[in-house]
């Protein structure tokens, strides 16, 4: 991994968010897109400005890094992310999670579209992500190690914080937001998977599948970053549903769907995490 254009990108977000000191930060999937309108936004960066992130090229992704705050917690959002798919290598993969461990952020919220596998999963219904598979193919530790990252041979027990998913769960309960449990596979994509795939995946233990948010796990747990995941179900996965071509577009029309229950967990997450003490800083 480039260590030097991620250093030079950190640089330009210091300089446009002087004095930042985020408690946390949130990188948006494909559906997530309303969780912004949450947030009280104080300044903003185009990805295009950051020299190792860059121009996003999926639709509903903004492609902007939002210097934010909610319930008194000043949090980086990351409007869309980039994939391993788009063929520019780990940087700008990695540089969100870069800059909230160079900033001193405690923690980070994944969030992703994911296809169903497990029979319960119908379209609009969200995971809490409890583990996760790497079925990429590859993993962005790889390399020149970079104590950025932690040890050279990161602990991977509990990548998702145990503590901030029981947040989750209590802050769903308050508001019956249906919010399930389970294992996310990551793969490389950008092909949808074959049935035959589904089947393979459902036989190692996913529950859900999709395109991203492994190496950012990965990243943040090696970095010392406490770590949430959720999946909006957007459609079952290849094979599972009535019939009929996965589209990209469908996966956006679920997050539209279920874009109030999503805004209603997020909000009362967060006021839940701005209370935790200590581990999560008050802006």
């Amino acid at each position: 991994m480039n260590s030097q254009i991620l250093a030079e990108s950190l640089k330009i977000v210091r300089r446009r968010f002087k004095g930042g000191r985020p408690a946390c930060g949130l990188i948006l999937g494909t559906g997530w897109e309303a969780v912004v309108e949450l947030f009280a936004v104080r300044k903003k960066i185009s990805y295009e400005l950051l020299p190792a992130l860059g121009k996003t090229t999926v639709a509903g992704h903004a492609g902007l890094l939002l210097r934010a705050e909610l319930c008194g917690m000043e949090t980086l959002i990351f409007q869309g992310r980039r994939h391993w798919y788009e063929g520019l290598g780990w940087e700008p993969v990695a540089l969100p999670v870069y800059i909230l461990k160079k900033l001193g952020a405690a923690a980070v919220v994944l969030t992703n579209s994911a296809g169903g596998i497990r029979a319960d999963f119908k379209p609009g219904a969200v995971m809490a992500i409890r583990d996760h598979i790497n079925a990429m193919g590859t993993n962005p530790l790889h390399g020149k190690h970079d104590s950025c990252w932690g040890a050279r041979f990161p602990d991977q027990t509990a990548v998702y914080d145990p503590r901030l998913r029981s947040l989750l769960k209590r802050a769903a309960r308050r508001h019956d937001v249906r919010l399930q449990e389970g294992v996310y596979i990551g793969v490389a994509g950008p092909a949808y998977e074959t049935p035959a795939e589904i089947r393979a995946f459902k036989t190692m233990g996913a529950d859900a599948v999709g395109m991203s948010t492994v190496p950012e796990a990965i990243l943040a747990n090696a970095a010392g970053l406490r770590v949430a995941g959720l999946s909006l179900i957007a459609n079952p996965a290849a094979g599972l549903g009535p019939g009929g071509k996965l589209a990209h577009e469908d996966v956006r029309a679920a997050g539209q769907r279920a874009k109030e229950n999503i805004k209603t967990l997020l909000l009362e997450f967060w006021r839940m995490m701005a209370r935790e003490k200590p581990g999560l800083r008050q802006a």
